[in-house]
């Protein structure tokens, strides 16, 4: 774990994302995994991960559906894809498991159960020393963090220092978008339109440095929220369904209860636990989901009395109101997720401040050691099948 004098790690690590971004498009490994992929005569992709990584593959499956129409193109968690996938037919499929740390077991599961049935294997990860690499076929490196950073934690307990991995022990926000930048160089490479698709990633990841820099909007965002919430929602469709898990992952690592909701889907399910002391966020990219939200949303702020706040794009000229955030987003909204996932960051490292938690660690410094231990027994040395 690195030191970082004078700002708090979360917040560091969020700022250093436009240079993470650039070393994903200088990254030469990306065209040398594709021609590797091509030459395998994959005709199916599978996709898995834990956590924010079970997220980037969901939206990797959603991105590459669209922009890789040769394959057939799937994610999974990888507990279910182990035990309730057909492995008959695995022949002609690479899976990608993604592992930030390089240390899950269920990803390292899956890959083994993927070769012991004939599929090509690949991990994304930002470990370059992490097991799971030495097990799979090929491996592509998020860059993320520096890797003589991943070996230590800054725990102090026996077990709970050895959950290495990540370059500070906090809610994690650089290394997802590390995935999903990487992801989207990925398939942008592997699509039917390369240079197109190419080109739609670079103005994507300028976005996301604009938004970035409208960081304080989001950040009085969180503060708002913050003040009344027992619980928040974060509701998107379509791309940004696992936009919205991520959302409510971050919630979870401040031991805060967040939920994720799909836009119709809440209207027949969270909405009847929606209160005044709850808050909803609403992810609209695109006409479709402005003009659903904006049904719903004045419903619940005037009828209810529950905090919302809706991002959308700044395309849509959508009306100003302390209730609404525009922002600069891609035109297809397929990659409307590489920037929704800003202000979500700013908000929950905003919304953690506020509320008084400790940015600078794991759950926010609320039984830190307890819990990081117990991970380690549940994640890292759980019994393997394969």
């Amino acid at each position: 774990m690195n030191q970082m004098n004078g700002i708090d790690y979360m917040l560091a690590e969020m700022l250093e994302q436009p240079q993470i971004l650039q070393l994903i498009l200088e990254n030469e490994d990306i065209e040398k995994i594709t021609i590797l992929i091509k030459n395998e005569s994959i005709s199916r992709i599978i996709l898995t991960g834990c956590g924010d990584s079970y997220c980037a593959a969901w939206f990797g499956a959603l991105l590459a559906d669209k922009w890789c129409p040769q394959y057939d193109v799937k994610f999974y968690e990888p507990f279910d894809f182990v035990n309730y996938y057909d492995s008959n037919k695995l022949e002609n499929t690479l899976v990608i498991g993604i592992s930030v740390s390089g240390g899950t077991l269920r990803i390292l599961e899956a890959l083994r159960f993927s070769r012991k049935h004939k599929a090509t294997t690949m991990v994304l990860t930002d470990n370059p020393n992490g097991k799971i690499v030495r097990e799979a076929d090929m491996h592509l490196l998020i860059n993320a963090s520096p890797p003589e950073s991943l070996l230590t934690t800054s725990y102090t307990t026996e077990v709970a220092q050895k959950y290495t991995g990540y370059q500070n022990d906090v809610a994690q926000t650089k290394t997802y978008l590390a995935n999903l930048g990487t992801i989207g160089r990925l398939f942008a490479t592997l699509s039917s339109k390369p240079e197109k698709n190419q080109e739609e990633i670079r103005k994507s990841f300028s976005l996301i440095k604009k938004a970035i820099n409208q960081r304080e909007e989001f950040i009085n965002a969180g503060k708002s929220l913050s003040s009344t919430s027992e619980n928040i929602s974060f509701v998107g469709s379509g791309p940004n369904s696992p936009t919205s898990l991520f959302g409510a992952y971050k919630m979870f690592e401040f031991t805060l209860h967040g939920f994720s909701c799909d836009i119709e889907e809440y209207c027949h399910t969270r909405y009847f636990i929606t209160t005044d002391k709850s808050s909803v966020v609403f992810l609209a990219p695109d006409e479709q989901c402005y003009k659903r939200i904006m049904e719903i949303e004045p419903v619940i702020t005037d009828q209810i009395g529950a905090q919302t706040l809706v991002l959308t794009s700044d395309s849509l000229l959508a009306e100003s109101s302390t209730r609404t955030i525009s922002i600069g987003l891609p035109k297809d909204s397929i990659l409307s997720p590489l920037v929704l996932t800003i202000p979500i960051e700013f908000i929950s490292y905003s919304l953690a401040k506020k509320r008084g938690f400790n940015t600078n660690t794991f759950r926010g410094g609320v039984e830190t050691e307890k819990y990081v231990t117990g991970s380690f027994a549940t994640i890292r040395q759980s019994r393997s099948q394969y």
